[in-house]
């Protein structure tokens, strides 16, 4: 079973690592790059990068880590607390491919859960894509209801046309 701790900015390149190595069918920033291709020299997992970092930043309390038993960071959860409406909000959760399958993923939405709980939030949510049968298989097994679903659209610029 994977120890969860709090973040460490030590651990931050690791984050990336792990989202860029597990979380391309996940993003619709990989969605989108196997569309179109890299977009002005940026990757999709610089774009995540971008992303997991502003939910460092917002709330670096926020962020938990998963170890395995050497301590090397086999996984994360960002999550975002709203004092004032009582929505707390789970953007970002990776497990590295090697570790898959272990548990982690489910470890690190209970730490999620009893840090909402904690914190006094009313509500949780958390999105995926269509895409992440992983997600829509788990999310509901702790109770999160299909609630919503948003549609994306996208073209490019030069496809635009006026109306």
């Amino acid at each position: 079973m994977p120890t969860i701790r709090a973040f460490r900015e030590s651990d931050r390149s690791r984050l990336h690592e792990i989202t860029a190595s597990s979380f391309k069918q996940a993003s619709i920033y990989g969605i989108l790059e196997e569309r179109y291709g890299t977009l002005r020299g940026t990757s999709w997992a610089d774009r995540k990068a971008v992303e997991i970092n502003a939910d460092i930043d917002a709330e670096p309390e926020g962020v938990l880590v998963a170890e395995d038993d050497s301590g090397a960071v086999v996984g994360y959860v960002t999550t975002i607390t709203d004092e004032r409406s009582g929505i707390g909000r789970i953007p970002n959760l990776a497990v590295a491919p090697n570790t898959q399958g272990q548990g982690i993923g489910k470890a690190l939405i209970n730490a999620a859960l009893d840090r909402f709980e904690q914190t006094g939030m009313d509500l949780i949510k958390i999105e995926t894509l269509e895409t992440n049968e992983v997600g829509r298989a788990l999310y509901p097994r702790f109770g999160f209801e299909d609630f919503i679903h948003q549609i994306h659209f996208i073209m490019r610029t030069k496809d635009a046309r006026r109306l």
